[in-house]
């Protein structure tokens, strides 16, 4: 990871990159919004007697992809965008440090993510089976009611039958959110936390805590943690940021297409489910998993070398 010394300090660059972000997300996100709705004939007065649920109006499956496909490109592309460009005056190149490794490590990543999937699996049941203290339960009761909201949300924006829906909702969630939450969380935290704190292990798990804590969805916390630690050593190693871009379009556009698959009725698989996972196959991927992760490493170290 190559670090320029010029660069700013890692915990104000931190604080401005995510007030940055919660400004663009929450207040123009919240604009975008309302304006889409308008275009589509809403009215404010209409969205309040309806409770905020946009589910009961027509088209409402298009209004809320575009929303959150402009949200997205402003929370998170655009926050990158303004950071680095006009804050700091950077090159993008700074975020590629080293060339793209061959293509056969591409497939090395479809790999390690499909063999980690039995791991996760078990990490999402623990993590929905977990029970706060009961001087907690307050917040338990606000997380499930925040994580019911937004099940709502994920619900209609996933029920799509045709071919141009499933291309849009493949551009919003899976191009333009790995694009632009790779570029935040991997290009721009993890870098910083590795500016100040010169430990890759420190600055990938702080990153990968971070992205998921950003999600608020406590009940998929700790999947997504492991997740964003893949997709932070994949970067550390390869030194090119287009490698966790890659996973990460991958890994939302995998789930998409099997969301479209199973509204055709093509396919019946539920990828929610959180049944119990055997021992041995929780094991066998994460050793698996992190086996491939260091035959990832030690491929693209050998292409660095060469390439040196």
């Amino acid at each position: 990871m190559n670090i320029s010394t010029t660069e700013r300090s890692s915990t104000s660059s931190i604080l401005i990159i995510l007030g940055i972000f919660l400004v663009n997300y929450l207040f123009l996100g919240s604009i975008i919004q309302i304006l889409i709705m308008m275009a589509s004939g809403i009215s404010i007065s209409d969205l309040l007697a309806s409770g905020g649920n946009i589910s009961k109006f027509p088209n409402a499956w298009l209004m809320l992809i575009l929303a959150q496909g402009i949200t997205s490109l402003l929370a998170f592309i655009g926050t990158a965008w303004f950071y680095w460009k006009i804050i700091e005056k950077k090159s993008w190149d700074l975020l590629c440090s080293k060339p793209l490794p061959k293509i056969q490590l591409f497939g090395l990543v479809i790999i390690i993510q499909f063999a980690s999937m039995a791991f996760s699996g078990w990490l999402q049941e623990v993590n929905q089976n977990m029970v706060l203290p009961d001087f907690l339960k307050g917040l338990e009761d606000f997380m499930k009611t925040m994580e019911d909201q937004l099940a709502d949300v994920t619900k209609l924006l996933t029920t799509f039958d045709s071919f141009w829906k499933f291309l849009l909702a493949f551009l919003v969630i899976a191009v333009i959110a790995g694009i632009g939450e790779e570029l935040i969380f991997r290009g721009l935290i993890q870098r910083k936390l590795f500016l100040g704190t010169n430990n890759i292990h420190i600055a990938v798990w702080g990153a990968a805590i971070i992205f998921s804590a950003i999600h608020f969805q406590f009940y998929g916390f700790l999947p997504r943690m492991v997740l964003g630690v893949l997709f932070g050593y994949l970067y550390f190693w390869s030194g090119n940021l287009w490698i966790p871009i890659f996973a990460h379009i991958f890994n939302n556009g995998l789930i998409v297409t099997v969301l479209y698959l199973n509204n055709l009725k093509v396919t019946n698989i539920d990828i929610e489910s959180v049944d119990k996972v055997p021992l041995p196959a929780v094991i066998a991927s994460l050793a698996a998993t992190i086996g491939l992760m260091l035959f990832f490493r030690r491929n693209t170290e050998k292409t660095n070398k060469i390439n040196q």
